[in-house]
């Protein structure tokens, strides 16, 4: 059968898309923020879609708008288009701008209010996203559970049957992201359990709604709270018991089968900036011991076991191109380098290698980071940091040993 063929428009955006997808960081930046100055993005927004994975790495400042506001907290649940299916717990990227849309309608005039508040603002500005948001999401999953098809659903390049159910389940979990961004916070990054009765409250609230929302906040859940899988189900009893232990098991398959992937425990660490990290491993780390625990099907075994070798696979290659592309460069790009920058990564990269002995490393690192100071020690006395600045790199990356050998080599070249 014969095929229709790609509109001119098309072709010209995918062949400027290549182009983009192979532009250095500097780029990348200036490619970004131009993107973000539109008023109306339309097809621009196709040009960036390579580099979202670089993005993730880069992590700039992005220009808080409305709709980022709004979907802040589903972020780990949001996908390409391409790769979206009407029965995955997930959103498709483009159906992004039209929900909003009917949350705009819904909520009228007191829109102006929030825009107000974030003008200006970037996605840097935690504490705000945290406290407007959470006046936000509760009023805007409520009105987006029953809102009508948006003329801008057309543009998503979705049916209009799909959506009527995807809003409800989105609107279902937004309406909880307030009680769970508090939950989430009161385990001070992961440091203390939460809350097994609040958390089975709005567990509850989503079944209420919608059941078929379950599986997108369980996603959630173990991916900001990896600690709390074993609490899942835990003491809930009847048909509201089973449904949600049969989702728990569904989710936690599905996502052991994206993390062995070849694209996926290695590539998620890869792609996160390198300060985030090992935040990024402890979590995974994490949801594998709690998942572990107890009795444990052999085929889940075998999963957690591969999942296991893609971590530390991802954990070698992400302090390896740390080290070389925001470490070693700086120092050996010439000039005066900020010591300050190059300390919080030298710090970031101790924080990774922490996490990463933790989840099964080895000795790769010792060697990583002495061929690293060996690096600093080495540096020409003259037009880089200063003796100072270096020792106290060498020692942030080596450890006090390092440094001080490196402080009675000065003493016995006097």
């Amino acid at each position: 059968m014969a095929t229709e063929p790609t509109p001119p428009r098309n072709r010209e955006i995918r062949a400027v898309s290549r182009d983009v997808a192979g532009a250095d960081n500097a780029r990348v930046m200036r490619i970004v923020a131009t993107v973000d100055a539109m008023s109306a993005r339309g097809s621009a927004d196709e040009l960036i879609a390579p580099l979202r994975p670089r993005l993730a790495v880069l992590r700039p400042p992005r220009p808080l708008r409305f709709v980022r506001l709004l979907f802040h907290p589903l972020d780990p649940l949001i996908v390409p288009a391409g790769r979206w299916r009407p029965n995955q717990p997930a959103i498709p990227r483009t159906a992004l701008v039209p929900l909003a849309d009917c949350v705009r309608a819904a909520m009228g005039p007191e829109i102006g209010a929030i825009e107000a508040a974030i003008d200006g603002r970037t996605t840097a500005d935690s504490d705000l996203i945290a406290a407007r948001g959470r006046l936000l999401w509760p009023v805007a999953g409520t009105r987006l559970i029953a809102a009508a098809l948006p003329a801008s659903w057309s543009e998503t390049g979705l049916g209009d049957a799909i959506f009527a159910s995807l809003a409800r389940r989105t609107g279902a979990v937004l309406a909880q992201m307030a009680a769970f961004d508090r939950l989430c916070a009161e385990t001070v990054q992961g440091l203390l359990p939460p809350r097994a009765d609040t958390l089975h409250a709005i567990l509850r609230e989503i079944a209420g709604t919608d059941e078929s929302a379950l599986p997108m906040m369980v996603t959630l859940l173990l991916h900001r709270l990896p600690q709390a899988a074993a609490l899942l189900a835990a003491g809930q009893t009847g048909a509201h018991g089973a449904a949600l232990k049969e989702t728990a098991d569904q989710t936690v398959d599905r996502m052991l089968e994206q993390l062995a992937r070849k694209e996926g425990a290695a590539a998620e660490v890869a792609a996160t900036s390198l300060e985030e990290a090992g935040a990024a491993v402890r979590r995974i780390a994490t949801l594998l011991r709690r998942l572990e625990e107890g009795t444990v099907k052999p085929a889940r075994r075998a999963q957690l076991k591969t999942v296991r070798q893609q971590l530390d696979a991802g954990c070698r290659m992400r302090f390896a191109t740390g080290l070389r592309d925001e470490v070693l460069a700086g120092l050996q790009a010439g000039g005066s380098p900020d010591i300050r920058v190059l300390e919080t990564a030298a710090r970031d990269l101790r924080a990774l290698e922490t996490e990463a002995r933790a989840a099964g490393g080895g000795s790769a690192y010792d060697l990583m980071l002495r061929q690293a100071a060996d690096a600093v020690k080495a540096l020409p006395a003259e037009g880089g940091p200063g003796r100072t600045d270096r020792i106290r790199l060498v020692e942030i990356l080596a450890g006090s040993d390092a440094a001080l050998a490196m402080l009675d080599e000065r003493r016995d070249n006097r």
